[in-house]
């Protein structure tokens, strides 16, 4: 889908892809006011729509939105101690919540559970300087996590530990034999920072943990409304000081995570089962003796592994997990950034200097050879690809 004569500027923000309709938000400056308008482009008729639109009183408001078959949750701050919730029906514009929520300390960040819930973030900030403190103090924890009823607009403190020592990306929603899941990633720092506490783990002894927990999320909702300490977490996978596991993606049967051990290198793509609970190993993330020095790319959006073996003038890409490409292409369309339906080749490049940055995106066709670039944003979606 090319739609770069359709989006106005680049303000423009892509909110969902679907099979029959895009959603973008647009800000633009409309009479002298800020507005903010929610569109829907149909894909069969390619005419674009006004969901809704709202003058923005504060130019300072950042947007984050939340897609559902049947909604779309904005909240809207500024980094404050406040934010402005909405919840709009997709499909004719109504607006069914509007609510401001006023909190201790300064928004960090936020994610919706499913149409009814979201999950906010605060930290400490001047004027709530002293309460934080205290805070700290009697709970160990440097943010305040929230649970939010759009319903009952009304919010919960959260009250467990890794719920309040996680962030926003490690909450993970989703549907298991029509029943909502929580997956909750608990990581310990970044890749750097646990293999760092590997090599001094004599000091830091074998329990700086990865772990990953799972729970209805309909459980885990009533946990917090009724203040309990501990939701219902079962822990599903957990890696000491001498490796890591990392969530990669997941597909309609499972959820993957990549593991790897310190004292050997040894990596591998782990599944487990969202049915049965059991856990495989689903790929092998090694280079064996006399293969050439390569990369593994781990798409998360489909659980698809790649392995890219780059030469003098060419990237070289093989199909390991949910793919079969064998493919080279050109260095000169950039880093690989997907491939779909096994046959296009995404790539990304970036020019950029101390005043711009320009992004081009370019798309290969394995079977034809053919190629085209394009200076644009891009965005991709199982067998979509969007131009923007």
């Amino acid at each position: 889908m090319d739609l770069r004569n359709v989006f106005a500027n680049c303000n423009d923000m892509l909110i969902e892809i679907s099979d029959n309709y895009i959603y973008y938000a647009e800000e633009k400056k409309e009479e002298g006011h800020n507005s903010l308008f929610i569109l829907e482009y149909n894909r069969v008729t390619r005419r674009e729509r006004i969901v809704t639109n709202y003058i923005l009183s504060n130019p300072s408001f950042v947007q984050h939105f939340f897609c559902f078959p049947d909604h779309i949750i904005i909240v809207m701050e500024s980094g404050e101690s406040e934010a402005w919730i909405l919840r709009i029906d997709k499909h004719t514009g109504e607006e069914k919540t509007m609510a401001k929520l006023n909190f201790l300390g300064s928004f960090l960040d936020c994610t919706a559970l499913d149409e009814d819930h979201l999950i906010l973030y605060t930290v400490e900030n001047e004027k709530h300087q002293n309460m934080f403190r205290a805070y700290k103090k009697l709970t160990g924890f440097s943010k305040i996590s929230y649970l939010y009823d759009l319903d009952e607009e009304k919010y919960y403190y959260v009250r467990d530990p890794r719920i309040c020592n996680a962030d926003s990306m490690g909450l993970i929603p989703f549907t298991r034999d029509g029943e909502v899941q929580l997956l909750v990633l608990l990581p310990h720092g970044d890749e750097a920072e646990k293999e760092k506490c590997y090599k001094n783990r004599r000091w830091l002894g074998d329990n700086v943990n990865d772990n990953v927990w799972l729970c209805p999320l309909f459980d885990f909702i009533i946990a917090v409304k009724n203040g309990e300490e501990r939701a219902p977490l079962e822990l599903i996978l957990s890696a000491g000081t001498c490796g890591l596991v990392r969530y990669a993606g997941m597909d309609p049967e499972n959820l993957y995570f990549r593991a790897k051990y310190f004292p050997t290198g040894d990596q591998r793509l782990c599944a487990y089962n969202k049915m049965t609970g059991k856990k495989t190993v689903a790929a092998e993330l090694n280079l064996k003796g006399d293969e050439k020095p390569a990369s593994f790319y781990i798409d998360v959006n489909g659980a698809r592994v790649y392995r890219i073996t780059e030469d003098e003038d060419n990237y070289e890409v093989d199909g390991v997990l949910n793919s079969e490409i064998h493919a080279k292409y050109s260095k000169e369309l950039g880093e690989f950034l997907a491939c779909v339906d096994d046959r296009f080749i995404l790539a990304r490049y970036i020019l950029s200097d101390e005043k711009d940055s320009f992004e081009f995106n370019s798309i290969y066709d394995v079977q034809t050879g053919e190629q085209k670039s394009y200076e644009c944003r891009c965005a991709f979606q199982g067998s979509t690809v969007v131009l923007y």
